[in-house]
């Protein structure tokens, strides 16, 4: 069953909404129409309900828009009850609410743009993607424009443990006002202004004293995780070039996380094999890892970006900021 709002609204558009379903049951036959139901119950009830309570003259457009795009979502695997990520359902029910003014201008660009960023972002490990949703669902309504939305969305992304943001989201900060940026990034109202050039100086640099600094990544790859032998690992300018079996990987990481991207054996060539003294590396690992972490035999790699340890016992890597 859905809400009363929802049935008058199926009822009132009954051919219109007949049509769509036909459209993409021709497009799309292995559309599985339970799951589409499913979803309407679920996702696109809560959004409806949402929208009416906000502005009612609003709330046709906006669920036409939303039926349009549920049934490609569920159609893809993206949406409704067997979508491979619950990502695209949760934002739907909890962040494109409050995104009201904006919803109601443009739907199709609001409800396009959440759904795109979490699909994107569920992809990547380590990535905090309700803590994405969460923080635009704070700071979204703010927004004057979805271009602006989608600014603020790579700069709430850097946040939730996108490393490889970095670079678009400190270009992204000269177009958001101060208090907006401050805000996705949980600084302090009163450090606004100082915020982008503290960010640029200093990739290591949090907004929020205290939080602890260094990340761990990496698994067996027989595991889930991305190396199938130990990691090896070089530093660069920016980063690290790692080495696992046949496979390479750069990896990035500031404050907010750390991120593995594919990369070339000659990187990894050209990279420097700077390696901190056994007796330091161990040292480190005492200090930053949990008792449970394999400490044998521990190599450290230093560069401008930090300090990566790792182990030939393992397939973890953990990095910290230059000591």
């Amino acid at each position: 069953m859905v809400s009363p709002t929802l049935a008058s609204l199926l009822a009132s558009r009954r051919a219109l909404f007949n049509q769509s379903v036909a459209d993409a049951r021709h497009r799309w036959p292995s559309l599985d129409m339970g799951a589409f139901s499913q979803f309407v119950r679920d996702t696109l009830d809560p959004l409806c309900l949402a929208v009416d309570g906000d502005d009612p003259a609003a709330t046709g457009a906006v669920c036409e828009v939303a039926f349009e795009l549920g049934l490609q979502l569920v159609a893809h695997g993206q949406a409704g009850p067997r979508a491979r990520q619950p990502w695209v359902d949760t934002a739907w029910r909890t962040l494109a609410p409050t995104l009201a003014p904006l919803l109601r201008r443009e739907p199709q660009a609001v409800l396009g743009t959440v759904a795109n960023a979490v699909l994107r972002m569920a992809e990547q490990p380590g990535v905090d993607l309700q803590a994405w949703i969460d923080n635009l669902a704070r700071h979204g309504a703010h927004c004057a424009s979805v271009q602006q939305l989608r600014t603020l969305g790579v700069v709430a992304a850097w946040r939730a443990g996108m490393a490889q943001m970095r670079e678009p989201a400190l270009h992204a900060l000269d177009a958001l006002p101060a208090a907006l940026a401050a805000g996705v990034l949980g600084a302090a109202a009163d450090s606004a202004d100082a915020l982008p050039e503290r960010l640029r100086a200093d990739r290591w640099y949090h907004p929020q004293p205290g939080t602890p600094a260094g990340h761990s990544l990496g698994a067996f790859s027989g595991f889930g995780g991305p190396f199938p032998t130990p990691p090896q690992v070089r530093a660069t300018a920016q980063g690290f070039v790692v080495r696992s079996g046949e496979q390479h990987f750069l990896l990035l990481a500031d404050a907010f996380g750390a991120a593995l991207l594919p990369a070339h054996a000659d990187e990894f060539a050209a990279a420097r094999a700077q390696a901190l003294p056994a007796a330091s590396a161990a040292t480190l690992a005492q200090r930053h890892l949990p008792v449970t972490a394999v400490r044998h035999e521990m190599q450290a790699s230093a560069g401008e970006a930090g300090i990566v340890l790792f182990s030939a016992w393992s397939h973890g890597l953990h990095v910290l900021p230059p000591q």
